[in-house]
């Protein structure tokens, strides 16, 4: 019979190794000292940008069946995305983790092992880590510093009606992982104690607890000299992300329903579970996709030399607003959770 200490190994509380040996012990193998302060690009004649994550356990995400390490990972991946949609190159992050005392030394490291997966992939040096106590679970800030060339900065043309909205992926694929999700925690914890059926759902499973971003669509862009006017990160769903470029611009767009690429398991799983995935493409978060206004000027280049993003509408005059456009011309206004209008 298996002793009582293999079932359960030893766990090592965070206070008896102390926070800044574990930080110590979390940077250990990488260049990098405890500093607080996020490192500045010294450049003047470019352009810098700052973006900033805020992940709370029950708000964000559930420890129920968000493994931490993929939370890591995600964490990151979340701040990076604004980076790479504003067209800039990241290069410093800064991590602050909150942890309340259910959480132990084991756990912590299992999270960096995430981020540090993520920081690797993107090539992205560690400026600062910290650890504090919280009474509400687990609470995840992540700060990332971009960097832009000057002559990238100066290339970038002004927003105009005409310009392409394009997207990097499938929308709602997301959500309706975590509809899987959702659904089989209250079988599991119903009087019945239901085991979780998770296969058949990978794809939507795997856009939900470890979505990846796809650094190499920024440099294809570049390359090809395809410089777009606009970006937007889609982490609060397709709808939000287009408001947010019609606002921050003054002018409206027109999206076409038939062009938004929802995936074919999107929409298995809207029809099992009774959802409309249209909804879920337009409002469902989590998506960690790339919105890019180019350019009508570059649409031969974009459909010959970038297969991966999707051209699913343009941006209209203002005062014209946001709709989405039916198969068969009906436009309709496009609702955002958040916006009044």
């Amino acid at each position: 019979m298996a002793s009582k200490e293999n079932i359960h190994p030893q766990r090592t509380p965070i206070e008896k190794i102390g926070k800044s040996k574990l930080i110590e012990r979390l940077l250990s193998g990488q260049d990098n000292s405890l500093c607080d302060n996020v490192s500045s690009y010294q450049n003047t004649g470019g352009s810098l940008f700052t973006s900033h994550t805020l992940l709370l356990e029950g708000t964000d995400f559930n420890l129920v069946y968000n493994p931490i390490k993929h939370l890591g990972y995600k964490a990151v991946i979340t701040s990076l995305g604004p980076i790479y949609a504003s067209l800039h190159t990241p290069v410093a992050i800064s991590v602050r983790v909150g942890l309340s005392a259910r959480f132990f030394t084991e756990d912590v490291e299992e999270l960096w092992e995430g981020m540090s997966a993520a920081m690797r992939e993107h090539n992205i040096e560690v400026s600062g880590v910290d650890l504090q106590p919280s009474l509400t679970g687990l609470t995840i800030s992540v700060s990332t510093l971009g960097k832009q060339q000057k002559e990238l900065f100066v290339q970038r043309k002004k927003v105009v009606s005409g310009d392409l909205i394009c997207i990097s992926g499938s929308p709602g694929a997301a959500f309706m992982g975590l509809q899987v999700l959702e659904r089989e925690k209250r079988a599991f914890e119903g009087k019945d104690g239901l085991q979780p059926k998770l296969e058949g759902y990978k794809f939507i499973l795997k856009r939900y607890l470890s979505p990846e971003l796809d650094k190499t669509l920024h440099e294809t862009l570049l390359n090809n000299e395809i410089i777009p006017s606009e970006g937007e990160f889609i982490a609060k769903g397709l709808s939000d992300a287009v408001k947010r470029v019609c606002h921050r611009n003054g002018l409206g767009a027109q999206i076409y329903l038939d062009k938004i690429p929802i995936a074919s398991q999107t929409f298995n799983m809207a029809d099992e579970l009774g959802i409309d995935a249209t909804t879920a493409a337009l409002n469902g978060g989590d998506d960690m996709l790339l919105l890019y206004v180019i350019p009508l000027s570059d649409y031969e280049k974009l459909s010959k030399e970038l297969p991966a993003l999707d051209i699913i509408g343009h941006l209209t005059s203002a005062g014209s607003g946001t709709m989405l456009v039916t198969p068969d011309g009906t436009p309709i206004p496009l609702k955002a959770q958040g916006w009044s209008d």
